[in-house]
Formats: structure tokens, C-alpha cells, sequence
């Protein structure tokens, strides 16, 4: 049985048992701060477990996609040298949100394994919470499995928590064992058999989710029963694959076989005679193309952080198979075409993986020659010296600075005969590990949405009128007091609430003002307004303010032509990362690894500004899902969409699923022109405009600034831009006449001060002490210029703050930007930069401390 027919076997087995098939969350979790990861089926419940939310059917099964490559989960060091570890995977689960418990969760699993898929029940065993005799009986008393076959385990082994905190409950697993041939000599079971675990392999987890952990106001973590008791299953398709295919390694399986072929074609070797090397590209190429599809975007933080090393242990496995060339990217299409249309919305972002992929593949085997080349000098060290451990500390910086994963780095020193010292890289990586564990900032509401869940249980979802109309009236359902406001809740509503990058409506209820209308849960308008007594029940006049919804409206298609004409100029990699509309602009995030030129920002403004002039119709329609994908539509990264979605449809220009508000006839837009376009993050940049109204004020103050610069400069139209291009130029030449002096004067006062270095380990080091108003970064190039192996920091009086740059050669074991950030942070100063160079300032009574610190830190 293939991977393709599990996956459909699995879901159709549970719907016979009347679950709800629900499609894969994206990777990405959505309002989950605790989370970088989706790393199992669970996580898009998670507010039904712990209460906040209630289903729509009080059981489920889904095939979810899992990367566990960060944070708490994290298997990537793994990957490649053991049979069944993945950076991505699929976890194939059923979900009881209390309804049944652990009886039928018990039933379901050993029906599916035993008789659904026919595997033996000599091949399976079963362990349970050592405090659930509940869960034992049920095994054996029912399910009839011998005792001897039952296993009792501690919280280490059968205990499930999604993370530090979150929902919890005991667990019962169930093993296959794949056969005495497997046995591993050196495993412990003196108390129990599955000790082995080489023979004997987890296939599913029942979680029993009868708990929330928390912390409590002391920071300590306790634990609270659930509203009501859930079940939480896991399966894995690719161990479950390779019980039914006979295969010992996952990597064997199918969900792997065309990946390998490709491998195989692209290297010119063979998988069997490269088994780890293959694994590792294999599994990462998986997991990269399914994360760049959800929208991450390699970068230095958060999830693009683990993101870029992942592609960058992949490259290095493609280098030691000896490919040279970029080809990593090439892996993308293979992998979304192993999963056999499962995932379509990730197959329509093929393009823009590969881009990527190819980018940073690119960026890093530029860095992987001079990785490599510190890495041989410090070898030959080594060998030198007749020492045998690399330190913790140019271990970390072949990791941090030049991307070479831990594992790959002891693998070259294994071949040397050296080993890496492990507990002084682990060190030196706490403050990574924080980074890459922290993520990055993901707000999430303070608002307490139990009380708005409350209200769609009881009163259902609030009906949106404003599309056809400004003017309704709603009859009061709630009122919940967030912080000095209220929020407001009717059956119905023409106030548009925040979302999809829409802002609320403004207005009125009876001639109260509406500071704003958020979606604190999805189908409830929440009205924003100040104090006030509202009569539950009650009958209300809703008032939009049309004036601000109008030019919302044109902001908001605008931005869909904007994202159109992107794609249109510079590929079809673009696609949108996040976006913002409101009546006075409009801003738009997305996917590109360059700054868009000026020729490329003109040509995008006369596309849109085409589309306006030829007054093309604006066309909503709501339909399935599936006929939306049809037609084309674009849809946004990581978002979750019903099986019935509303399709905005310039016609002939722009297909995008969308629920805010449009207007009928691009005419109305008037005008549309781009007022800045700059770099959010790595890979991401951002556009603001402006339409109408704005638009119009913006080229009537420009052609004043205008009138002024040609009265200013005594001439007219284009001779104007060709004087202050001359000035511009002429600025220019004396400005570097003036820093070439500046050179001379500094290296002038440089000679006598460069002088002197001492010997610190294997670095020359000096503190230079600046004249005032001197070119620090040029004394730091005089200085290097003279010593290839120096270290020096230089600091320049300027006040009541200090200048001070630190800065080494290329290569060096020490790290300027991570060594000045620490000092920094103990003497009050600001800065940071470079392994290389870093720039800051301090207090100048602080200074001989900060050298001293820094001295004494080498």
C-alpha cells in the first residue's frame, strides 16, 4: 500500500466514524505566540481543548503537516543518521473534543491497524501512563491484548505536552515491530523489551487530553482539568509507511523514492552507497519547499532563522555527494509532486520556492568556500600543535558566521581524526538558541475571546450586510468590557470588521461614536465604543461612515491591481506577506529578494493607473473552494479558508480571495501612486500608495515643491532636474575631496598611534584612542593593513557618548559584533555589527572599563 492510499484510507476510515475531514493547517501557526512550528495535528485545536473555542462537529481526522526543526521539537541534528527521524512529515490524527474518550480513541486505532490496514497483532505492543490503569484494561479487557504485552511508562516516555505550556494529558502508544533482524545488541531491556528501539518503533500516539499546563502568577507551572476531557491521536504516515511496505527506514518508503531518483540523477551517485548524505538532502528538501510554499522566508531570526539552516545543511550534504552547481532548487517540484495533489495550495507557490531556494543556495556556497578554507587552517593547527579538539568557540563560528551545521563540521573532523568540543560550542550557542526558540515577536490579542466564543455558541455568527449597504439595524446581543472600551455584538451588522488587512469600519449606533469594528473571533463584529448603556436585546440604528468606507474601498482594490502588476513586472515569485488599508493609504508587503527599481516602480504605477482609465468592473462572487482555485485565484500565505470563499475578480486583470469591502468600477479609484518602496526583512519589501483623494493632494503639493525648486533654480521643467543633477554631482566630487583629505590627515596621526600591539593567544591586540572628530573605521583599516592576524578596538571622545569599533580579519575565531554587543550591554552603550567589525558608543567615563572588559574576554 503506498503512502498516497494510507492517507485516504485513514481519512476514510474516520469519516465513516463520523469525524469532520479538516484540512492541514499551514506551517506557520496562526495566533499562537507559543509556537514556531506546526509540529502536530493538534495545534489548529488548540482552542477548542482549552475551551476558548467550540467545534462545529464535535469530532475530527486530518493529515497535518509537522516541521520539528526549532524550539522545543527539534530533530534536525538527527536527521539522516537515524531510520525514522524528519525535519517535515505528515501526522495523520483523529480528534474527539469531548466527546468520546479513551474506550472508542482505544476501538478506532486497533480497528484501523488491525483490520483496515491488516497488520498483525503479533506485530504490535502497547504502552500506557503508569497511572492509567483505565487505559490498560480497556486493551486488554476489550481489545483483548495480552497483558505481557502492555507496558507501563513514566511522564518522560508517556506524557504528552504540546510545549511549556498548553493543553496535556497521558498517553498510550502503540509499536510494530519490524522484526528480530533489527535487534540492536547494545539496548537496554532488562525492564522492558521496547528498550530496543531500533526493533521496536511508536506507529501512534493516543492522547488522553484531560489537562492545561500553565504558569502561575508566581511563574511557576501547574496543571488544571480541561472543560471537558479530549482525545488527541497521532500517527505518523511515514512509519505507519513503512510497517505496510516492509521497509525498515522510512527513507525507503515511497514517500521518499522519486526524491532519491532525482538525487541520484543530479549527483551521478548512488543512494545505496551514500545513505546519510541522501537522507538529509531528501528530508530538508521536503521541509524547505513546504515551508517556503506556507510563506517563511529564510532570514536572520525566528523561523526564517531555522528556515536558512536547513537549506544550508542540505547544500553542504549536496556539495560532500560532489554537486557544485545550484541545484537544490531543482528538489522542489519533485517533493510537491511525491504528494500527489495533497497540498494544491502549496503547489501554486512552486515558482516562488524555487526562486528562493536557488537564491539562498547561491549566497550560501559563497560562504561555504571560506568556511571551508578556516576550517582547513584550523585543522592544520591542530595537527600542528598534536591537538585533538576543535574549541567550542570556532566551532559555533563555523556555525553562526559561515552556516556549517555541528554535525558536518565533527564529520570533517572525524575524517582528520579531531573531535569537536561540544560543551563549549553548546555555550556559546545559548544566545542563538534563544533567538531561534523565541522566534520573533508574534503578537497575539490580549483579549480575554472566551465571552465572543460565548456569544457565536449561543447566538451564532453575526450577519454582514455592509457589503450592499452603510445603513442597517441590529439587535444587541452582548456587551464585554475590554479594558476602558466596550465591545458591542449584534446579529447583524453593515460595519466591516479588521481583517485581511482591511480596517474597521467607523460610524455610529444611534448616534454614538464606533471607534473601530474587530473580528475577535472568526464571524463576530465586535463595535468598539466608549462606556455608554446598551440594553441587551435591544434594537439599534448602525451607521457606517461611507466617506471613510468609500476611500477604503479604493485602497483596498487597489492593492489587488497593485499585487497584479508586480507579478506582471517582476515575476511570478511575488506574492503578498502582509498588507494594510485604510481611507487614507495603503501599503502592501511582498516577496522579493531586490529593491524594485525606479523604471520597475514607474512601469507598475502606468499599469495600475491603465487598469483605473479603462473603468473595468469589479466583480464579487462567492463559490466553493475549489472552483475559486479553478478559476486562479490568488489566495494569502498561511491563511485558513471555509469551503466556501468570496472571489474578488477584476476582470481580465486580478483573481484574489477576499472578503473586504471593493467597489464596482476601478474608475472610482481615480488615481493610484506609489509614495515609498523600501526592505521589511530579508527577502520582503514594501510598498505604500496612496488612491483618489490622496493621490490627487500629494501631485498638487509636489508640483508646488516644484514651482519652488525652478524659482529657486531660475529655470524651468526638465532643465530643473538637469541643474540638480549637476549640483548633485558637483556635491558629490567635493565630498570626496574632503574625505580623501580627512584620509591623509588620519593616517598622518595613525602611524605613531597603530604602533605597539600586544600578543593575546593568537591575535596582535591594541586599544587605540582616537583623536576626536578622527575616522575611527579608517584607523581600523590602517591597523589590520599592518597586522593580518589583529584585534583591536578604537575608541574617539565625542562628549557625553564615546565612539568605539572593534574589529578583526576574516577568519578570526573571535566574533566583534557578539564580543562589543556583551560589552556594550554591561556599560549602558548602543551598537552592534559584523564578526568582522562592530561599530557603537558608550559613556566616556566607561571607556577603560568597556577596553578592559573586552581584554579580559578574549
Amino acid at each position: 500500500m503506498n503512502s498516497y492510499e494510507i492517507r485516504q484510507q485513514f481519512i476514510s476510515f474516520f469519516e465513516k466514524k463520523k469525524h469532520e475531514r479538516i484540512d492541514s493547517s499551514s506551517l506557520v501557526p496562526l495566533n499562537d505566540p507559543t509556537l514556531l512550528f506546526a509540529n502536530a495535528g493538534m495545534n489548529q485545536f488548540k482552542d477548542i481543548f482549552t475551551g476558548q473555542a467550540n467545534p462545529k462537529n464535535k469530532r475530527a481526522v486530518s493529515i497535518q503537516k509537522c516541521v520539528r526543526a526549532g524550539g522545543k521539537h527539534n530533530d534536525l541534528e538527527n536527521v539522516g543518521f537515524t531510520a525514522r527521524h524528519h525535519t517535515f512529515f505528515e501526522m495523520m490524527g483523529n480528534f474527539s473534543f469531548g466527546d468520546y474518550f479513551k474506550k472508542d480513541a482505544i476501538s478506532f486505532a486497533w480497528e484501523f491497524l488491525t483490520q483496515e490496514l491488516n497488520i498483525s497483532k503479533d506485530k504490535l505492543y502497547i504502552t500506557v501512563h503508569h497511572s492509567d490503569n483505565e487505559a490498560a484494561d480497556i486493551w486488554h479487557k476489550e481489545q483483548g491484548v495480552p497483558k505481557e504485552r502492555i507496558f507501563f511508562f513514566g511522564d518522560k516516555d508517556n506524557f504528552w505536552e504540546m510545549g511549556e505550556v498548553g493543553p496535556c494529558g497521558p498517553c498510550s502508544e502503540i509499536f510494530f515491530d519490524h522484526g528480530e533482524e533489527h535487534t540492536d545488541p547494545n539496548a537496554d531491556t532488562s525492564e522492558c523489551i521496547l528498550g530496543d528501539e531500533q526493533r521496536y518503533v511508536e506507529i501512534w500516539n493516543l492522547v488522553f487530553m484531560q489537562y492545561e499546563k500553565y504558569k502561575n502568577e508566581n511563574g511557576q507551572f501547574e496543571r488544571r482539568d480541561l472543560p471537558k476531557p479530549c482525545v488527541d491521536t497521532g500517527a505518523g504516515l511515514e512509519r505507519v509507511a513503512a510497517a505496510m511496505q516492509g521497509k525498515y527506514n522510512n527513507f525507503d518508503t515511497d514517500c521518499f523514492t522519486s526524491l532519491m531518483d532525482e538525487i541520484e540523477k543530479i549527483s551521478g551517485k548512488k543512494y545505496q552507497d551514500h545513505l546519510s548524505f541522501f537522507r538529509v538532502v531528501a528530508d530538508h528538501a521536503r521541509a524547505v519547499t513546504m515551508l517556503l510554499t506556507d510563506g517563511v522566508l529564510p532570514s536572520n531570526e525566528g523561523r526564517g532563522y531555522v528556515l536558512r539552516r536547513i537549506i544550508r545543511r542540505a547544500v553542504r550534504h549536496l556539495d560532500l555527494l560532489g554537486v557544485k552547481e545550484v541545484k537544490f532548487f531543482t528538489l522542489a517540484q519533485i517533493v510537491l509532486k511525491s504528494f500527489g495533489k495533497v497540498y494544491v495550495e502549496n503547489e501554486k507557490n512552486l515558482e516562488f520556492a524555487k526562486k528562493y531556494m536557488r537564491l539562498e543556495e547561491e549566497s550560501f556556497r559563497k560562504t561555504l568556500s571560506s568556511g571551508m578554507k578556516l576550517l582547513d587552517e584550523k585543522i592544520s593547527n591542530l595537527k600542528r600543535k598534536k591537538e585533538s579538539v576543535l574549541g567550542g568557540t570556532d566551532v559555533f563560528t563555523l556555525y553562526d558566521t559561515h552556516g556549517f551545521p555541528v554535525d558536518l563540521t565533527e564529520l570533517i573532523l572525524e575524517e582528520h581524526g579531531l573531535h569537536a568540543d561540544l560543551d563549549g560550542f553548546e555555550k556559546e550557542m545559548q544566545i542563538q538558541r534563544e533567538r531561534s526558540k523565541g522566534s520573533s515577536d508574534f503578537s497575539s490579542s490580549s483579549m480575554d475571546l472566551k465571552p465572543f466564543y460565548d456569544v457565536k455558541e449561543k447566538s451564532g455568527v453575526t450577519v454582514f450586510e455592509g457589503y450592499d449597504s452603510c445603513y442597517s439595524s441590529g439587535k444587541l446581543l452582548a456587551t464585554i468590557t475590554v479594558g476602558e472600551k466596550t465591545a458591542l455584538v449584534f446579529d447583524r451588522t453593515p460595519f466591516y470588521a479588521e481583517s485581511g488587512g482591511q480596517a474597521g469600519d467607523i460610524g455610529v449606533i444611534d448616534n454614538i461614536e464606533v471607534l473601530d469594528t474587530v473580528k475577535p473571533v472568526e464571524g463576530i463584529h465586535a463595535h468598539i465604543v466608549k462606556g455608554h448603556q446598551f440594553e441587551i436585546g435591544k434594537e439599534y440604528s448602525l451607521k457606517v461612515n461611507e466617506r471613510n468606507r468609500n476611500l477604503t474601498m479604493r485602497n483596498h482594490t487597489a492593492t489587488h491591481l497593485l499585487q497584479s502588476a508586480l507579478i506582471e513586472v517582476l515575476g511570478e515569485h511575488i506574492k503578498q506577506s502582509g498588507s494594510s488599508v485604510s481611507s487614507t493609504r495603503l501599503r502592501f508587503d511582498f516577496t522579493h529578494p531586490e529593491s524594485v527599481t525606479l523604471d520597475e516602480i514607474k512601469k507598475v504605477e502606468e499599469i495600475v493607473n491603465d487598469q483605473i482609465q479603462k473603468e473595468v468592473c469589479v466583480m464579487p462572487e462567492v463559490m466553493s473552494k475549489d472552483a475559486a482555485i479553478k478559476k486562479g485565484a490568488m489566495a494569502l500565505f498561511g491563511e485558513k479558508y471555509g469551503d466556501e470563499v468570496r472571489v474578488i475578480d477584476v476582470l481580465g486583470f486580478s483573481v484574489e480571495l477576499c472578503g473586504g469591502t471593493h467597489v464596482q468600477n476601478t474608475s472610482e479609484i481615480a488615481h493610484f501612486q506609489i509614495v515609498s518602496e523600501g526592505s521589511l526583512s530579508a527577502g520582503v519589501r514594501r510598498i505604500e500608495a496612496v488612491t483618489s483623494e490622496a493621490a490627487m493632494k500629494r501631485n498638487s503639493e509636489r508640483m508646488g515643491y516644484l514651482d519652488s525648486i525652478e524659482f529657486l533654480l531660475k529655470v524651468k521643467g526638465i532643465e530643473a532636474t538637469k541643474r540638480v543633477e549637476q549640483l548633485l554631482n558637483d556635491l558629490n566630487k567635493k565630498q570626496k575631496t574632503i574625505n580623501e583629505l580627512n584620509k591623509k590627515i588620519s593616517a598622518g596621526q595613525g602611524k605613531d598611534l597603530i604602533d605597539g600591539a600586544e600578543k593575546l593567544g593568537d591575535h596582535d591586540f591594541k586599544h587605540i584612542i582616537a583623536p576626536q572628530g578622527s575616522d575611527i573605521r579608517q584607523f581600523g583599516d590602517m591597523f589590520m593593513d599592518k597586522y593580518k592576524k589583529g584585534f583591536v578596538v578604537i575608541t574617539c571622545a565625542g562628549g557625553e557618548k564615546s565612539a568605539i569599533l572593534v574589529k578583526t580579519f576574516k577568519g578570526s575565531s573571535l566574533n566583534c559584533g557578539r564580543i562589543l554587543k556583551e560589552t556594550l550591554s554591561q556599560f549602558d552603550g548602543r551598537g552592534g555589527g559584523r564578526p568582522e567589525m562592530a561599530q557603537g558608543s558608550l559613556p566616556e567615563q566607561s571607556i577603560a572599563q568597556a577596553v578592559e572588559f573586552i581584554k579580559g574576554n578574549l
